[in-house]
């Protein structure tokens, strides 16, 4: 009796067993980008405003294919949130799927966060002439933790 009152606490208190706290940040990157000098490993080096603060820093280090009509893109790189209570560093693969005008595009972005976690997300943006983003309207899921 004193064995099953004893399970009893342990399966109705939690005790003993383990869970993970994993944050979850909701970002919203939104407006033109701004490109920086380019440094070594980087390709192209975009700064962008984070809505409610902060803002997001994307590092080209590989791709396949050039902006174009109908194309699509495939790069990976570093990013960089530095948000008001959070700085997150994650490496990411993105795919971007241009339209017929050759500027108007859809980004599908995954990645691992340094540290633990994962980002996902996108949106669309438009990108003319290729390498400037002129208007964008990304949305990424950050989990952060093992």
């Amino acid at each position: 009796m004193k064995l099953a009152l004893a399970v009893a606490v342990l399966l109705l208190c939690g005790c003993g067993s383990h869970t993970t706290h994993r944050e979850v940040l909701h970002v919203h990157v939104h407006g033109a980008a701004r490109n920086l000098p380019v440094t070594e490993g980087c390709f192209l080096l975009l700064r962008s405003n984070v809505v409610g603060g902060g803002w997001m820093t994307y590092c080209l280090e590989r791709f396949i294919n050039d902006p174009g009509p109908n194309v699509t893109v495939l790069d990976s790189g570093r990013v960089t949130f530095a948000l008001p209570t959070h700085t997150v560093r994650a490496r990411v693969r993105v795919t971007t799927k241009f339209g017929p005008d050759g500027e108007h595009a859809i980004q599908k972005l995954r990645g691992a966060v340094a540290g633990g976690g994962t980002i996902t997300g996108g949106g669309p943006y438009v990108e003319a002439p290729p390498g400037r983003v002129g208007a964008s309207n990304l949305r990424y899921t950050i989990r952060l933790g093992a």
